[in-house]
């Protein structure tokens, strides 16, 4: 970078590398030549969208010269019914990612605390970071379950929020119910909880602990996605809830027609296709099992998740066999940015002809 630039920027900056996400599809047909490209790699629902919400798009293409409804109406009056949640409770945002944003933009100050788990979710780091707050990274116990004395340990008087990951991404791990109830009954009233369930529809195990119940806090805020179960992920379309004062000094910030009518209008198409969501969940725990059984036999290691996706260890070097892997045409995720010795990986669950040909590809290799 230009010395000249570089002492201009923002200070804060220095400690931020970007984000990289999972390689996309176009990226191998460019590199390899190939002509067919299995993802693995980013989270995404394989069977695409609902056809509900594509239909939704198109009717909506005649209009795209106009702004979107600025506050996302009809989208949040649609949430509220469906979660039994007043209107003036939700926010609209694109991806979760920007509520996660516009938490930390509204209520940490230059050298307040953010304290979040690691492994987890990178742009924890990169936002506080962005915004002049400081990260404070609990590491996760052994079996990537949360620690949560640990926690609240780290809280100081400096500390403004407290995000969970739940499931966590990339470990697949949860929080339970009880544990949850227990650290927010613990958590001083002055430090905002963001609880991230960008997950939550893939969810099975009874003791989840969702803060959905806990929205009677004035200190929780809960983040969602329309990019994962719904299909929705190339349209970036998110909401948060929490209280009505939470959400009015966040709408302080949010910036004008910050979702489009595609996305929106979507959206409200896809909470209305129960079907396509039972069928995605239904082969996404089917082929969990397949894929969890399959890595076992080839000798990784691997976790047991309430997400769509696995994570698993190998002794063999993650990075060549990422690389055989795209060479065959499958892209999965290294999780190699929290510690350069790890041999961790992070699988997608796919369609049942992807997670099979995956599983031939790493027999060749394993």
């Amino acid at each position: 970078m230009n010395n000249k630039i570089e002492k201009i920027a923002r200070k804060s900056l220095s400690f931020i590398s970007p984000y990289v996400p999972g390689k996309p599809e176009e990226q191998l047909f460019r590199e390899k030549g190939l002509l067919k490209v299995i993802k693995l790699a980013s989270n995404e629902n394989p069977f695409g969208a609902s056809p509900f919400a594509i239909k939704a798009i198109k009717n909506r293409a005649r209009t795209i010269n106009r702004y979107p409804e600025g506050s996302a109406f009809a989208l949040k009056e649609k949430l509220s019914r469906t979660l039994g949640v007043n209107m003036q409770q939700i926010i609209v945002g694109s991806g979760s990612s920007e509520i996660i944003s516009l938490t930390i933009q509204s209520f940490c100050e230059p050298g307040d605390e953010v304290i979040f788990a690691t492994p987890s979710f990178v742009i924890y780091r990169i936002l506080a970071h962005a915004f002049g707050a400081i990260p404070i990274e609990v590491k996760l116990n052994p079996d990537f379950s949360y620690n949560l004395n640990a926690y609240l340990e780290s809280i100081s008087k400096r500390t403004k929020l407290l995000i969970l990951c739940n499931p966590n991404n990339p470990t697949g791990t949860y929080i339970k119910k009880q544990e949850l109830e227990w650290l927010i009954k613990n958590v001083p009233d002055n430090v905002i909880i963001l609880s991230d369930e960008a997950y939550v529809e893939y969810v099975e195990a009874d003791d989840f602990g969702s803060a959905f119940q806990w929205l009677g806090k004035e200190n929780m805020i809960i983040a969602r996605t329309f990019s994962k179960v719904y299909g929705l992920a190339g349209l970036r379309i998110g909401y948060g809830i929490a209280s009505p004062d939470i959400i009015g000094i966040m709408e302080k910030i949010r910036p004008p027609f910050n979702t489009s009518s595609l996305a929106q209008d979507a959206a409200i198409a896809a909470l209305d296709d129960t079907d396509f969501v039972k069928k995605s969940i239904y082969y996404n725990k089917k082929e969990k099992i397949y894929l969890f059984e399959n890595l076992k036999r080839l000798g990784f290691t691997v976790f047991h998740s309430e997400a769509n996706f696995l994570f698993c260890r190998t002794e063999k070097n993650i990075t060549e066999i990422c690389e055989k892997l795209e060479e065959n045409g499958v892209i999965i995720r290294p999780v190699d940015g929290f510690d350069p010795n790890w041999n961790y990986m992070r699988i997608t669950i796919g369609k049942p002809s992807e997670n099979r040909f995956l599983i031939k590809q790493l027999k060749k290799i394993c």
